[in-house]
C-alpha cells in the first residue's frame, strides 16, 4: 500500500495523456473534413 499514491498518479497521468491525444486527433480530423469540403466545392465549380 506504500505505492498507492504513485499508482494513482500514474493512472491519472495515463488517462490525461490519452484524453489529450484524443482531443488532438479530433482537431486534426475536423481540419481534414473542412479541407475536404473546400476541395469538393472547388471541384464542383471547375466541373
Amino acid at each position: 500500500m506504500k505505492n498507492l499514491n504513485f499508482l494513482v498518479a500514474a493512472y491519472l497521468f495515463i488517462w490525461s495523456g490519452l484524453f489529450l491525444y484524443l482531443l488532438f486527433i479530433s482537431g486534426r480530423q475536423k481540419k481534414l473534413g473542412q479541407k475536404l469540403e473546400m476541395l469538393e466545392e472547388l471541384l464542383k465549380k471547375k466541373g
